[in-house]
């Protein structure tokens, strides 16, 4: 594809992200509209995107060449969670940033960012490549949380528990559906097919207006360095592997257009789950909506990079493969650097005390949080959670029910829930957490 056409296609989704921002802004659309979008995403257009995809991709050596490389993203960021994995670090501390490690969001952010510029054989590739990803972020993800926060008393019968719930997702039962009837040598019925076709052709804008509507510029101080550690770890090692994919991609039968596809798949930012699962295991909820939003930034510029990259070009891969060792290296320094800090869960009061259970989500600070914030509040620079100290939030009781979409307000004293995923330690609300089942994020 012409680099002039690719731009025009990323400044088409780059507008059409901006225009959900600017409805936010002047009021037409707020959080619970984000979430709302995000709940038909995840329920109705994205399960039509697999669908339709995997009941007509052909399995070939490409095909088994693109799953290979999600299977060894997998196994690069499994190893990238190791790395705040440190003796002085507290327990909710490394559940977040070791759990915010795995997995990537492509379901929100890549599959319509590489349908615009890659066209339905790019997304087809991304479809491949996720359903490896999926493993990840419902399986081995939520493992993570549990065993950091349980530390010895971790057992896996209740990790496993938790995770029984993600495999009933409609995402996941759609593209099992797909599977069977391939190996059952069957077509979807023309009347379904019709159907999840409309569907589908939503999902593309509706994904792109909805990180418009939950996009919020703000980032905590003393959040600054977990974040770029985090971030410099899994693009260092996400550039490596592309690196390695670039240099092997003749031999794999890769086109250019095709590699560039998967490198954006690489690239993808932190999922959405990661909001969802600091909520469920009373982590720190403004960190994760920081670690979604600088990722969101991060993987977009990069996006723009890669769709002007030329791969057929053999000093590509030593560039991904240097710019990834280097990235590698800053975040490990950063990592061991991160001074052990409080955990600051969604909804804890205090030792041993609770507040009363709720519906909705609010992103509750710590005892210890809101002290420091009555001193003179926290230092703000972009992506992340910030504002008022004097706003107090309910506590949410952990299940199933709490992490719902658009379910109940915000309970504050000031305005709550207009900003997007933010949090946390300076006492800004953040939305109600997506579901526990929401999968492609």
């Amino acid at each position: 594809m012409a680099l002039g056409e690719a731009n025009a296609r990323l400044l088409l989704a780059l507008s059409t992200i901006s225009f959900g921002y600017f409805l936010r802004r002047i009021g037409l659309a707020d959080v619970d509209a984000g979430k709302a979008l995000l709940k038909i995403l995840f329920n109705a257009t994205l399960p039509s995107v697999l669908l339709l995809t995997f009941a007509t991709l052909t399995f070939d050596a490409t095909s088994a060449a693109v799953m290979m490389c999600a299977l060894a993203q997998a196994v690069l960021l499994y190893g990238v969670s190791l790395a705040f994995r440190d003796a002085g670090r507290a327990p909710k501390g490394v559940a977040i940033l070791a759990g915010s490690a795995v997995g990537v969001n492509l379901g929100t952010f890549c599959y319509p960012l590489v349908e615009a510029v890659w066209g339905a054989q790019g997304l087809g590739r991304v479809v491949l490549f996720d359903a490896v990803n999926q493993w990840s972020l419902l399986v081995v993800a939520p493992l993570i949380y549990a065993r950091a926060v349980a530390g010895d008393a971790f057992s896996l019968r209740d990790g496993l528990a938790k995770v029984r719930n993600q495999l009933l997702s409609p995402c996941l039962l759609a593209m099992f559906a797909a599977v069977a009837l391939r190996v059952a040598g069957l077509d979807l019925p023309a009347p379904v097919a019709t159907f999840a076709s409309s569907l589908a052709v939503a999902n593309k804008p509706l994904a792109l207006i909805a990180l418009g509507v939950l996009f919020e510029p703000k980032l905590e101080l003393e959040q600054i360095r977990d974040v770029g550690a985090l971030l410099a770890l899994r693009y260092g090692a996400s550039f490596a592997l592309g690196g390695a994919l670039a240099a092997s991609a003749a031999a794999l039968g890769l086109a250019p257009a095709l590699v560039g596809a998967v490198m954006a798949a690489l690239i993808s930012p932190v999922p959405l789950l990661t909001v969802t699962y600091a909520v469920e295991y009373e982590c720190d909820v403004g960190l994760a909506a920081a670690l979604v939003n600088a990722g969101n930034f991060c993987s977009f510029g990069l996006l723009l990079a890669v769709a002007n990259a030329d791969f057929a070009r053999p000093d590509a891969a030593v560039a991904l493969t240097v710019a990834g060792a280097a990235l590698c290296v800053l975040g490990r320094w950063l990592a061991a650097g991160s001074a052990p800090k409080e955990d600051r869960s969604s909804g804890s009061i205090g030792d041993g005390q609770r507040g009363p259970p709720s519906r909705g989500v609010a992103a509750g600070a710590t005892r210890t949080t809101r002290d420091a914030a009555e001193a003179g509040g926290a230092t703000r620079l972009g992506f992340g959670g910030g504002g008022s100290a004097r706003r107090r939030f309910a506590r949410v009781a952990p299940s199933a029910d709490a992490a719902r979409v658009g379910r109940a307000p915000m309970r504050a004293r000031g305005r709550a829930g207009k900003g997007g995923l933010r949090a946390g330690g300076g006492g800004r609300a953040m939305p109600a957490a997506f579901p526990p089942r929401v999968v492609f994020g």
